[in-house]
C-alpha cells in the first residue's frame, strides 16, 4: 500500500517562485498525498493567486494573521492533524523546485527501509556535495557515504527545509517546538531520540533562491531573510553563481529544460 504523504508549503511574499514550487512538486506527487500551502502573510497577490487555484491544484491553504515564520507555521500544522494521519511529511518552502522524477518518492521510501532509525532525508541539491548553506559551507559528517539509485546518502542534521519526514516523530517534535526557525536544531532533537537525519546528494529540490540574492524585486525580502549576515553584498560575492533575474522565465538560465517547459504550461 502506497505512503501518506502531507506536502507543506510555507509561502511569505515572491508569488512567482510559489507558483513554480506548487507547479513543480503537483507535477510529481503521489497520488496518496495531500498538498497543503501556509501563507505567512504575503501581500503581492499569492494569496489571491492560491485561492482561485485552489481547486485546480487541490491545495489546502493556511492563512495566519501574522507571519509565524518557518517554525510557527510547521507548529500551526499539528493543530489540524493527529500523528497518524499520514505516514510521510515533504516540508518545503517557497523557493523549493522538485526535480521532474515520478520516482522520487519511491526511491526515498526505499531508502528509508534500509534503517528502521532513519526519520529524515534532506533532499536539497547542494552545489557542491558535502556543503550546506548558501555559503557552500562544508559538512563535518560528509563522510561514510552510501550510494543507492544515483543518489549519495549521509547522516548529517546540516539542512533545514526540502526535508521528508516520518510523520509522527516529525509531528511528536513540531506540538511545541519553541523557535521561529529550524536550521540545524531539528535534526539534532533527532539525534538525540536516537534517530537518524540523512541527507542526499545530489537530491531532488532546487532552491531557486541560491541564483536570485541580487534581484532588486526581492531586495526587502532578502534583507530580512539574510540578516543576520552583515551584508547582501557579503552573499553576492560569495555566491559567483548568483544571477539577476527579473522574471520567472530567466530561470531557464540555470535549471534543467524540464522544469522551465513545467512552468511555462
Amino acid at each position: 500500500m502506497e505512503k501518506k504523504l502531507l506536502i507543506y508549503i510555507v509561502s511569505y511574499e515572491r508569488m512567482n517562485y510559489t507558483i513554480g514550487t506548487i507547479k513543480s512538486i503537483f507535477s510529481v506527487a503521489p497520488s496518496n498525498s495531500q498538498i497543503i500551502v501556509c501563507d505567512n502573510g504575503s501581500t503581492d497577490g499569492t494569496r489571491e493567486w492560491l485561492e482561485e487555484n485552489q481547486e485546480k491544484y487541490n491545495l489546502g491553504l493556511l492563512f495566519p494573521e501574522e507571519n509565524l515564520r518557518v517554525g510557527g507555521a510547521w507548529t500551526l500544522l499539528t493543530k489540524y492533524f493527529k500523528e497518524d494521519d499520514f505516514d510521510f511529511i515533504l516540508l518545503l518552502d517557497n523557493d523549493c523546485w522538485i526535480k521532474p522524477d515520478k520516482e522520487w518518492f519511491k526511491i526515498c521510501m526505499e531508502i528509508f527501509d534500509k534503517d528502521p532509525n532513519r526519520c529524515s532525508l534532506g533532499l536539497l541539491k547542494e552545489q557542491i556535495a558535502g556543503t550546506f548553506s548558501i555559503k557552500t559551507l562544508p559538512d563535518p559528517n560528509y563522510k561514510n557515504v552510501q550510494k543507492y539509485k544515483g543518489q549519495e546518502y549521509f547522516d548529517t542534521v546540516f539542512y533545514a527545509a526540502a526535508r521528508l519526514d516520518k510523520f509522527n516523530i516529525w509531528h511528536q517534535t513540531m506540538v511545541n517546538w519553541p523557535h521561529k526557525y529550524i536550521g540545524d536544531k531539528i535534526g539534532r532533537h533527532y539525534n538525540s531520540l536516537g534517530y537518524k537525519a540523512t541527507k542526499l546528494h545530489p537530491g531532488y529540490i532546487f532552491d531557486i533562491s541560491k541564483y536570485d540574492v541580487a534581484n532588486p524585486k526581492y531586495q526587502e525580502y532578502n534583507e530580512w531573510f539574510f540578516k543576520k549576515e552583515k551584508t547582501l553584498e557579503t552573499l553576492r560575492i560569495k555566491e559567483e553563481k548568483a544571477k539577476r533575474m527579473t522574471n520567472i522565465n530567466d530561470i531557464k538560465e540555470i535549471f534543467p529544460t524540464e522544469i522551465y517547459k513545467l512552468l511555462n504550461n
